[in-house]
């Protein structure tokens, strides 16, 4: 049987994070190979060349609507081949102000604005459920959600941030109900201040983790897990649309909180996408040996720069953590019996029996899988089961688990 398990960072609480205050000013941006992984790139710089502000970097070879621009100007210093023509890792110096400009259209047709969120690097932050994909624009969805709110612990408090940039918000809003045939959702905290948009209802959702997630909103409101299409697209990333049609250019920050029990000064930080983790904590940490993680508890990868949906960056004191002895290894088996309890189903994202469904991942049952309502589910949703298991901690990923299920359904589809 599963006990939960305890420890100081499994306990770490905190509220939503509030004050804008610090500026990041980075050495160096970069994007991972990591973070291209399911790319086929089709590289558009050169080592050693200056770029601006929103130029384009690179688009995927079969996925067109797939790019990735310059978060600021300067020049190219690294650029490093991976695999299968592949990139291993781009690396940008800042330097100069220059910036791309994009031509806006007067009222924004769909086609209009696909093209113009492409061309801006946009597109990519909308994704599609079921899989998780970066959303094809050839197939509009059945309803499209906007998050706006976070539940995780240390996260950045949405409703403030949004006060700071209203306008841009407000304008992106209102232009995306031309991409969807369907209803146009804006999920949010209870509380906030919500302005009347044509073609968008606002649905308020309150309670604790996981009720700030697009899984939990889009389960409640347009389900998937067993038939049909949705778009989802974040806060900060419609505040950049904002941006965009407003001033013709990109949005080169995002809002980042920097929080943990590493953290002797929390709060938030303006970063361009691509900073150094250490350059967005720099001056807030305590002076002990640490980690940082892009992302929450539950959910944060140990990646050396900023990712477009991570929102947050979690510090963590190293501990040494005590071997067991031969005996106790000997006798511990090597995947606990899963039985239902309270604190799995606390856990589990909604709608989901999660014993029924970690047995089907962990067996290779994608039909099983499907049938308990996999479809419905990304690696966000089960971030905090599977923390709760120790997958974050060396045991069975269950979030892979269900990345490599989703990607077998997939090519079934």
């Amino acid at each position: 049987m599963h006990f939960p398990r305890r420890s100081a960072e499994a306990e770490l609480t905190g509220g939503p994070i509030r004050d804008l205050a610090d500026d990041c000013a980075p050495g160096v941006l970069g994007i991972h190979g990591g973070d291209l992984a399911a790319l086929r790139p089709v590289v558009a710089v050169a080592e050693g060349q200056r770029v601006a502000a929103g130029q384009r970097l690179l688009s995927d070879r079969k996925r067109p609507w797939i790019t990735v621009v310059a978060p600021v100007s300067g020049r190219v210093s690294r650029l490093e081949p991976g695999p299968r023509r592949g990139v291993s890792a781009l690396e940008i110096e800042p330097a100069g102000d220059e910036a791309a400009g994009f031509d806006i259209p007067g009222v924004p047709t769909r086609e209009g604005l696909i093209r113009l969120m492409v061309e801006a690097g946009l597109w990519a932050g909308m994704r599609a459920r079921p899989f998780g994909r970066v959303a094809d624009p050839a197939r509009p969805p059945d309803a499209l959600f906007v998050t706006a709110m976070e539940s995780t612990p240390g996260a950045p408090d949405a409703s403030a941030v949004i006060g700071e940039f209203l306008e841009w918000f407000r304008l992106g809003l209102a232009a995306l109900p031309v991409l969807s045939d369907g209803p146009v959702w804006l999920c949010h905290a209870p509380g906030m201040a919500v302005a009347e948009v044509e073609g968008v209802t606002a649905r308020a959702f309150g309670g604790p983790h996981p009720a700030g997630l697009a899984g939990t909103h889009i389960h409640r409101l347009h389900p998937v897990a067993h038939g049909g299409m949705v778009w989802q697209i974040a806060w900060q990333e419609v505040i950049a649309l904002g941006c965009l049609l407003q001033t013709g250019r990109i949005w080169q920050r995002r809002v980042v909180s920097v929080w943990g029990p590493a953290v002797a000064s929390p709060g938030l930080v303006a970063a361009p996408l691509g900073a150094r983790l250490h350059d967005i904590a720099r001056g807030r940490l305590a002076d002990v040996p640490l980690r940082l993680l892009a992302g929450g508890l539950d959910a944060g990868l140990a990646l050396p720069y900023l990712r477009r949906s991570v929102v947050q960056v979690t510090a963590l004191p190293h501990r040494d953590v005590p071997r067991p002895g031969p005996l106790r290894r000997l006798m511990a088996p090597a995947r606990p019996a899963f039985i239902p309890n309270a604190w799995d189903e606390a856990a589990a994202p909604p709608g989901v029996l999660p014993v029924a469904l970690l047995r089907a991942l962990a067996s290779g049952d994608a039909g099983a899988a499907r049938d308990l309502g996999v479809l419905g589910l990304l690696e966000e949703d089960l971030a905090a089961l599977n923390a709760r298991l120790g997958g974050n901690r060396g045991g069975t990923d269950y979030t892979d688990l269900l990345r490599q299920t989703l990607n077998e359904l997939e090519a079934l589809a």
